[in-house]
């Protein structure tokens, strides 16, 4: 079954040990995602049943196919902007002193004079325009006060979080509609 444009689903060789092909398992690995984070159906194609790796790669291949067509997937996380997002939300990491998931308290030096500036931080793994690496916001200590600095990147977090839960599209007219009323 093709979900969303995409075809799921993929085979891989494995061969344990490789030193002995007489021994151990040599076949053809079906993987299909179950659609919950890192959950996979397998069945494995083993050589030795099927009569040679070509003959096991072609039931692999056949197996692969039914699947697609009979297994329906639905990618939670992988279909979503940001899929790290979609695993850790609502997780706290033990080390966490916001109370916040992607609220942090950190510093930074400044450029020209060296100066250590301490800030509260509000992670967002979707940065305003699309990058798809570490992006953050800063709201200083030295500007705002300990309280209101953390208040205002737990603040922002939430409602990019609001935003990150309706899609790319939005994510995006949110930094939009930030950056107007900054």
């Amino acid at each position: 079954m093709e979900n969303n444009g995409r075809e799921y689903g993929y085979i891989i060789r494995i061969d344990q040990p490789k030193h002995l092909p007489s021994k151990g398992t040599h076949g053809w690995q079906v993987r299909f995602p179950t659609g919950e984070p890192r959950k996979y159906h397998s069945k494995l194609f083993s050589d030795n049943l099927y009569g040679g790796a070509e003959k096991a790669c072609d039931a692999a291949q056949m197996y692969l196919k039914e699947c697609r067509q009979t297994r329906e997937y639905l990618p939670r996380e992988h279909d979503h902007p940001c899929p790290r997002y979609v695993l850790m939300k609502g997780k706290l990491q033990a080390n966490n002193t916001s109370g916040r998931t992607g609220v942090f308290r950190t510093h930074a030096y400044h450029g020209q004079t060296g100066k250590k500036q301490e800030y509260w931080g509000a992670f967002c793994p979707l940065g305003p325009d699309g990058q798809r690496n570490r992006w953050t916001k800063r709201f200083y200590v030295s500007s705002h006060g300990e309280e209101e600095a953390r208040r205002l990147a737990i603040e922002f977090r939430e409602m990019w979080e609001q935003a990150a839960d309706n899609g790319e599209t939005a994510i995006k007219e949110f930094f939009e509609e930030y950056y107007d009323g900054v």
